[in-house]
């Protein structure tokens, strides 16, 4: 396991640590204060110690594994020994030490794992007890592949209720796996794959209804409590159906004594309509029962003794109370008081009511012995005992019971009748008299208890009391035992404790066999003497966890289902799906099933269209482009989040609450993460806010919590948003294959386009595939999800990833908004946040036309005088002017190019000076036209010009008139080649010592890497893409920037590679200093990187050359 994970395991301050006698076991008692970090795990349960638990005992609380290093740091491993039964806070248990040299006054435990899963794996692998069936794992021969005959005699003994329930595929699955289980001398194993939807475990339940009903003994295992204990109860449900279908629906008991599981109860979390299964109860149920003193003898005898001879219990009783109170009142005699009845009541008890409280007492215990028999005894014990003999005497006391509690019935009258001797025949076919009824009901109860006291004596019941002798009769009786693969390992136990009275199974069923170790299937495999194994499974499913990445990678979590199919073994495909909406079920059936699944015909009906939201983003299928997320790590650094991702994502759940308080129709939804700190932080904003409404549920869980879940809704968060496109294990099939397959009728995924498009996962191809098929949408698009990203950002100050032309701010305002780098770069560096609001605030205002009153705006400074604009915020001032850009048409824009303090504003303005020299009479002119919108707000002009407007003079330097020979001048060519020179003009530079360099070049991730210079995100992932490029863009929008740039940067990256760029000491790249790397001979530099530049004007192709040129002077 990874040891990083300690600074947030549980643990706890050690206030008693005393060694056990005998002594020098290693053995010590030992109590805790209290469990700190016990809510900490995300996603899990509070922590409780379990035996097998391993420790760090330590003088101090270890934060990192280094801290266990230290010297003077004393430190030893500690496994829970044995736990007390009566405890529940978790606080005092044995422990075992490893190093009890160590131990001193003040300690803490830590914990780490639990190592009893890895100690039964280790004892299976050196068993060999069922060798046959492993060397069949090892070596599959041919009769695995042979068809089977599906004639009428593989349908005897089968229940054909229940198969006709099955679609074409899963009974094929079903008789093939029946039909091999025939072949007493033979192993196999038999697979079956069922991908999500498909009804796997309602095939395997008629499998294994179909195993009972031929007493055909079978263990049951899977990889978690969850999924055994699922498959168990719809096991329950199908003999509940079964003995409907029997018995009729108004029988009063269902036997489920055939069906056994065991394991540990607080980690099943039984609930009570699965608890009649469970060893431990049914073992309680039945001490109860084989009592000698208080059990079924005696029941059935009091019962009878009652109805034959009440009126001798009666005058028994009277004289009892008669020597009571003789001594009562001689005790008060004694003391000299006046004597007085205590208890009136009893003294003066009639027989009717002596006779009606008797009888309700004993048959209290009797129908409660009745229940237990009928529930916990197999079906073959209740065939012999007759299940009409137990449902005829609970009729018949029932009866009695009526007759006695009759409000006509006089105490005289009936102690004459029981009086008369009992008649068990003779009664006339139709009786009204009341005497007549009352024989008729006890003599009917006398013969019941007598006919099933004779047959449960030929059963030949436990008589032992003793819990070891219940538990073996209940394995020896059921024929479907049920585990996890881990608590299998007990049957080992009982085994070698006496294996004559412990079953032989026949048949072993894995369920969620994919999700199963390897090696972990052994235990079960190791179980004597069963010779046929079906493995259900689905290997494109998440696999077992594996917590070491050495031992993931050596293949440990590889299972026994993906060992048989890489080997090509058969498999029974389950290719019907009932799920998923057919929008939901498309992908994930044309990437991981290669579109081999059906949709089934409930899920094509119209009925399953369902709309919970208004909108086309809220159909059946949708991805939520979340543009403005930014994913961070937790607090201990092995999570990540996405703070705008969950603001959506409760927004959603909000919307859906509203909607559903109109309709109150059932709704339940899921939101998965694959991140941990994802999930926690969700459950943290959701809080107990939905968790009282009979209705509305939601659930928030991790990809792998919800494997074998399904929801109405599913809403998905990704989390990754990175400039590097890394997904980290969000690129797993397996994982998004579950993630993608948990909802019915409406599956929302919440993603980074540009971050899932980019990373070479399945996550791009569904990107694109949304895309195709019109499921692609814009969060910002829909108006409540564009305010709660607003309210993100404004809380958790990330303003500045608002400043785009194109965001949710700017884009339907009434002036399109650009801006400079520069500005967004002064920006980040405003340390207050309500300065940046305020901001904000002002831009906002002028991009809706709002314009300050004061008219000392303009700059004057040279050519900047007539465009340059600045406008006051508080102490800084916010500049900007007047811009001219073709769309559709010539159209005004604001272009806003700072924010700085007074005295930085020449500096500015002198820079920009040598841009707007070049602007034209027109032009300028152009840009200070004024619209107004009423009196105050201005409006951006359009012009529909039929010819190019020119923005520059037309001046050409002659000096360089040999370089432009046989190109035809025209203002075009020459606008083109001055917004290159405008482009790189702007770009700052910044000095690159060695460390920076090394720095620039190692990013944390390996993914990303900076450049020196700015330019914006978009420009900075087209030049840092490696792969080729297709750059579209119209005039002035950086093409040239961003190409003139990719030639510079792949340069430079050459010379740091080959290690010729830069030294300790520092190198600097400002424009007009000399870099060396221009001096470094070809020769001593070794390869050259050679670049080739094309394009179609050959003024654009000298601008260009000559700002490389000067970049590298």
């Amino acid at each position: 396991m990874d040891m990083d994970v300690i600074l947030a395991a549980p643990c706890a301050e050690v206030s008693y640590l005393v060694e056990c006698k005998p002594y020098n076991t290693g053995l010590y008692d030992c109590k805790v204060d209290g469990w700190r970090n016990k809510f900490d795990r995300i996603g899990k349960e509070p922590y409780k110690v379990f035996p097998g638990d391993v420790f760090i005992l330590a003088d101090v609380k270890p934060e990192l594994p280094s801290d266990l290093q230290r010297m003077g740091k004393s430190w030893s491993l500690a496994i829970v020994h044995k736990m007390p039964e009566d405890d529940l806070s978790s606080t005092s248990f044995k422990v075992k030490v490893q190093n009890s040299e160590m131990i001193e006054k003040s300690m803490f435990v830590v914990f780490l794992f639990n190592i009893l899963p890895s100690k039964r794996i280790w004892n299976a692998l050196h068993m060999n007890v069922n060798s046959e069936i492993i060397r069949k794992i090892l070596c599959p021969n041919s009769l695995d592949a042979e068809d089977f005959d599906t004639s009428s005699h593989l349908y005897q003994n089968l229940n054909a209720s229940f198969l006709s329930s099955l679609n074409a595929s899963q009974e094929r699955a079903v008789l093939s796996s029946l039909y091999k289980t025939n072949f007493e001398h033979e192993s196999n194993v038999d697979l079956v794959w069922g991908p999500p939807g498909t009804g796997k475990t309602k095939t395997v339940s008629v499998l294994l209804l179909n195993l009972m009903q031929n007493r055909c003994k079978t263990i049951i295992v899977a990889p978690t409590n969850v999924a055994i204990v699922e498959v168990a109860t719809r096991v329950l449900n199908l003999v509940k159906e079964l003995h409907e279908i029997e018995y009729g629906p108004d029988y009063l008991y269902y036997s489920f004594g055939d069906i056994l599981l065991f394991g540990n109860k607080e980690r099943l979390k039984l609930g009570s309509n699965v608890e009649e299964m469970y060893l431990d109860y049914r073992v309680q149920k039945l001490l109860e029962c084989f009592d000698p003193i208080t059990g079924w003898r005696h029941c059935f005898g009091s019962m009878t003794d009652l109805l034959g001879d009440c009126v001798s219990q009666y005058n028994i009783f009277l004289e009892n109370e008669l020597k009571q109170k003789c001594l009562d009142d001689k005790e008060t005699d004694e003391k000299g008081c006046i004597s007085k009845d205590k208890d009136d009541k009893v003294a003066s008890k009639s027989f009717l009511e002596f006779a009606r409280e008797r009888f309700m007492s004993v048959a209290s215990q009797l129908r409660m012995c009745l229940a237990i028999f009928s529930t916990h005894l197999p079906r073959k014990c209740i065939l012999k005992l007759g299940l009409k003999d137990l449902v005829s005497l609970s009729k018949s006391l029932d009866c009695f019971e009526d007759l006695l509690f009759q409000q006509s019935v006089v105490s005289n009258v009936l102690e004459d009748l029981f009086k008369c001797s009992v008649v068990s025949e003779g009664f006339p076919t139709t009786c009204t008299d009341f005497a007549c009824l009352f024989d008729m009901a006890r003599s009917g109860c006398l013969s019941g208890l007598k006919s099933l006291h004779c047959s449960l004596t030929a059963l030949k019941l436990p008589r032992a009391i003793n819990r070891l002798s219940i538990e073996h009769f209940c394995f020896q009786n059921a024929s479907l035992v049920f585990s996890t693969a881990s608590s299998s390992y007990r049957l080992h136990y009982k085994y070698r404790l006496d294996s004559k009275s412990m079953p032989s199974f026949k048949v072993l069923v894995i369920d969620e066999a994919a999700q199963l170790k390897e090696c972990e299937s052994i235990i079960a495999f190791q179980i004597p003497d069963f010779k046929h194994a079906v493995l259900i499974g689905d290997e494109c499913q998440l696999p077992a966890m594996v917590k070491s990445k050495l031992a993931d990678n050596a293949g440990f979590g590889r299972s026994l289902f993906a060992r048989y199919c890489s080997l090509g073994h058969p498999r029974h495909l389950l290719n019907v799906q009932y799920r998923m909406h057919p929008s939901i079920s498309f992908f994930p059936n044309s990437k991981f099933y290669f579109s081999q699944i059906l949709d089934g015909p409930n899920v094509q009906s119209s009925n399953y269209q369902k709309n919970y939201l208004l909108g086309s983003m809220f159909g059946p299928y949708s991805f939520i482009n979340i543009k403005y997320g930014k994913e961070e790590k937790d607090d201990i650094g092995h999570s990540r989040k996405n703070m705008i991702e969950v603001a959506v994502a409760l927004k959603i759940v909000q919307s859906l609450y509203k909607a559903w308080k109109n309709s109150r129709r059932k709704l339940s939804i899921g939101i998965i993460s694959p991140y941990s700190a994802q999930v926690a932080t969700i459950r943290d904003k959701i809080g107990h806010r939905y968790d009282k409404l009979d209705g509305f549920w939601v659930k928030v869980k991790s990809v792998d919590g919800f494997q074998g879940g399904e929801e109405d809704i599913i809403i998905i968060s990704t989390v990754r948003s990175n400039r590097g496109s890394s997904v980290g294990f969000l690129s797993c099939d397996q994982r998004t294959n579950v993630a993608l397959t948990r909802a019915r009728y409406c599956l929302w995924i919440l993603g980074n386009d540009k971050t899932l498009s980019n990373s070479e996962s399945s996550w791009a191809h569904l990107v694109c595939d949304a895309k195709d098929r019109g499921c692609f949408f814009n969060a910002d698009d829909d108006e409540n999800l564009a305010k709660a990203i607003v309210d993100v950002k404004k809380e958790f100050n990330q303003l500045d990833d608002l400043l785009k032309g194109d965001s949710i701010l700017f884009r339907n305002a009434r002036w399109k908004v650009l801006f400079s780098d520069r500005f967004l770069k002064s920006f980040k560096k405003l340390s207050a946040v309500e300065m940046k609001k305020k901001v904000l605030n002002l831009l906002l205002k002028l991009s809706s036309g709002w314009r300050p009153k004061t008219r000392d705006l303009n700059l004057v400074c040279g050519s900047s005088t007539r465009i340059l604009k600045k406008i006051k915020v508080e102490r800084i001032y916010v500049i900007c002017s007047i811009d001219i850009v073709k769309e559709s048409a010539y159209m005004q824009v604001l272009r806003i190019w700072d924010v700085l303090p007074l005295e930085d504003i020449s500096k500015l303005v002198k820079h920009l000076d040598s841009i707007f020299s070049s602007y034209t009479d027109e032009y300028v002119n152009l840009c200070q036209e004024i619209c107004y919108d009423g009196d105050f707000l201005e409006v951006p002009k359009t012009w529909a010009f039929m010819s190019e407007l020119v923005r520059y003079k037309s001046h050409v330097d002659n000096s360089n008139e040999d370089n432009l020979q046989g190109a035809a001048y025209d203002g075009r060519s020459y606008v083109e080649n001055s917004k290159v020179k405008d482009s790189l003009l702007l770009m700052k530079f910044y000095s690159l010592s060695f460390g920076v360099v090394s720095h620039l070049l190692s990013d944390r991730d390996g993914i990303e890497l900076d450049l020196p210079f700015e330019v914006t995100e978009e420009e900075l992932d087209i030049i840092l893409y490696p792969r080729s490029t297709f750059i579209l863009g119209r005039s002035g929008t950086g093409k040239t920037t961003v190409l003139t740039m990719k030639l510079y940067q792949k340069e430079k990256l050459h010379y740091l590679v080959t290690g010729s760029y830069g030294t300790e000491d520092g190198v600097s790249s400002e424009a007009g200093q000399k870099s060396e790397i221009s001096e470094i001979p070809a020769a001593e530099n070794g390869a050259v990187l050679r670049q080739l530049f094309l394009t179609v004007s050959p003024k654009l192709c000298y601008a260009v050359r000559q700002h490389v040129s000067h970049l590298k002077r």
